[in-house]
């Protein structure tokens, strides 16, 4: 587990000049630093930071990944989501364009996503048709001239590419900045993707999403396109406390009927359906042989009906997916639906075991000591940064008020208006946006219905465009979501710069319900950490993942300022937040935010 990160010592005089020479940062906040220097002494392969959304954890990682980068050396970094890659962009555009001023080396830096998102034969109109079977809709002449021109010069292609993209990546950039010059400038090479992807080669730094990350397929795709040494290599992974969640992927029985009345009963459905509703753990598996009949089908059958003037997409090909991760995972069946739980959680990080070091970064890391030991990396280097400025710019409250719990045995259209009517109350006090999370999509309607509010995240819907609505909206609102939706995940509620959330409240804990998966689940990991340990992992672990990932939606930056509110007296029992007020009701809860929004000058006039 260990590795000669860096053994020697550091002269710390000579290393600061060196920082404020070569980085755009006139001064590094203290929680900065403190990421700074534990980067620069650690000597073990992997390192778990917790810091708070808004601490400066870019910036401050990349200041100290780059500082001490070799001339053989890369930087891979993979983001939950693409929209997480801009703030990666930005700092590397702000630390690229001050090197260009100083005439120093620019990082070569190149960006890798799907085909579709760059492809010049992608419109927003096939779109989705194109994520399944991307050139096969197409008589494609750009994969022609790109194997025609590399054949010709590689190497002045390559080089070529990495240096127009790495060139114009500067201050502010985003990634549709970066993917719409990738796109423009490769053009004349060909297919954008491939150029995109064989000059990954000569990159010094590659961002790319989870995909790549998780997926066998795709891990193989990037590292063989890289030409990966990664004993030479520094692996960053953000948002990292996603990891702790062994649930892969979940397919409902309705897809595969639908996948029936597409290419009728194909052996792989009729073998699946026979695990339908079938308690516990299976292990499945189907020949490479029928898995490609069946990927042709699938194809055949979106090709077909683009033919005819539809642009419909294949359920086959959803089932598909689903069963590729098949060999790294269990399947269970509950009432309406498959899911793919990973057989063995802590070998998730075991294709990086041989980097030079991963860094690991979440701002939901705690308990850190849990996490370590989900994902198979107990003697990692952890550290915890607490930002004494967000603690300035935020109140934390809770509540002992015995009527609100989520308890799944205690769930009742009583409650739920008890619910309703706090957030009510609550929200009045607030000087802002209101944004509500519950444990599900469910409970989120009732709740949208009580509270006669149209700003709530429906299953089928693109948060972008409830994000703008919300965004133009003159008047305070109260915007509800489940806490393992859209908005949860990654939404960034932004404008001019600053949060235009001003509380968040958790209606309920979002303990994951309770399922015959579950509990099969917990069977099988007890055999290696112990029921009390397994257990724990499975359900509270996850709620705390799904709460802190669902209150980082609030403060985005160190001058924002506003409220967590936790509204279930649940987390009483937890030592999650050392710094909560505890409230008995909701006129104390009021009080407080009355207090709080007038010491910061944001009192109602």
């Amino acid at each position: 587990m260990k590795s000669n990160v860096n053994n020697s010592r550091i002269d710390y005089s000579k290393f600061w000049q060196n920082m404020s020479e070569n980085f755009p940062y006139s001064q590094y906040r203290d929680e900065q630093l403190m990421i700074i220097k534990k980067i620069q002494e650690t000597s073990n392969r992997f390192l778990m930071i917790d810091a708070e959304t808004g601490s400066g954890k870019t910036a401050a990682v990349l200041s100290a990944v780059l500082s001490k980068l070799e001339n053989n050396e890369r930087v891979l970094i993979f983001t939950k989501m693409l929209s997480q890659m801009d703030a990666w962009f930005r700092e590397l555009g702000l630390i690229n364009d001050l090197h260009r001023k100083i005439n120093a080396n620019v990082y070569p830096l190149i960006p890798l996503v799907a085909k579709y998102r760059i492809c010049n034969n992608g419109t927003s109109r096939n779109k989705r048709q194109f994520k399944q079977i991307g050139c096969s809709l197409f008589d494609c002449t750009y994969d022609k001239a790109f194997y025609i021109l590399l054949a010709e010069q590689e190497n002045t292609i390559l080089s070529r590419i990495v240096q127009d993209v790495s060139s114009d990546i500067k201050e502010g950039s985003s990634l549709s900045d970066v993917l719409f010059k990738v796109t423009s400038k490769s053009n004349v090479y060909g297919c954008p993707y491939k150029s995109l992807k064989e000059s990954l080669k000569l990159a010094k730094i590659i961002i790319t999403s989870y995909p790549f990350l998780l997926n066998h397929n795709q891990r193989e795709i990037l590292f063989s396109a890289m030409d990966m040494d990664l004993s030479n290599t520094t692996i960053i992974i953000d948002e990292a406390h996603n990891l702790a969640k062994s649930s892969f992927s979940h397919l409902s029985y309705r897809v595969i009927f639908q996948a029936i009345e597409e290419i009728g009963l194909h052996k792989v459905l009729e073998k699946l359906l026979t695990y339908k509703e079938k308690p516990g753990l299976h292990e499945v598996t189907f020949s490479e042989d029928e898995l490609i009949d069946f990927q042709n089908q699938g194809k055949k059958y979106v090709i077909e009906m683009n033919q005819r003037g539809y642009l419909d997409i294949s359920n086959s090909l959803r089932v598909h997916d689903f069963l590729l991760n098949l060999d790294s995972c269990y399947l269970t069946a509950d009432k309406r639906l498959f899911t793919l739980y990973l057989k063995d959680p802590r070998r998730i990080l075991n294709p990086f075991k041989l980097a030079k070091q991963v860094i690991l970064l979440s701002g939901t890391f705690r308990p850190l000591n849990h996490f370590a030991d989900f994902i198979g990396i107990q003697d990692a280097t952890k550290t915890s940064v607490l930002s004494q400025t967000l603690g300035k710019n935020r109140i934390i409250l809770t509540t002992s008020d015995p009527k609100l719990s989520m308890k799944y045995q205690e769930r009742s259209p009583e409650r739920y208006l008890h619910y309703s009517n706090t957030i009510r109350d609550i929200a009045a006090a607030v000087q802002g946006h209101s944004l509500v999370f519950t444990p599900n999509y469910e409970i989120t309607a009732v709740l949208a219905n009580q509270l006669q509010t149209g700003f709530f995240e429906k299953p089928n819907q693109t948060a972008e465009k409830l994000k703008e609505t919300i965004i133009a909206s003159r008047k305070n609102e109260i915007i509800i979501a489940p806490a393992r939706g859209k908005i949860s995940e990654g939404v960034e509620f932004v404008k001019d710069g600053r949060s235009i959330i001003s509380a968040v409240m958790i209606a309920g804990l979002p303990y994951p319900p309770p399922s015959q998966s579950l509990n099969a689940i917990i069977d099988e990991y007890s055999k290696f950490w112990g029921r009390f340990k397994a257990t724990n992992y499975m359900t509270y672990l996850q709620a705390i993942v799904s709460m802190r990932q669902a209150l980082g939606r609030m403060i985005r930056s160190e001058n924002d300022i506003g409220a967590w509110i936790i509204l279930d007296n649940r987390i009483s029992y937890t030592d999650i937040f050392p710094r909560a007020i505890e409230c008995i009701n909701t006129d104390q809860m009021v009080k407080r935010l009355n207090f709080f929004y007038t010491k910061h000058n944001m009192a109602r006039p």
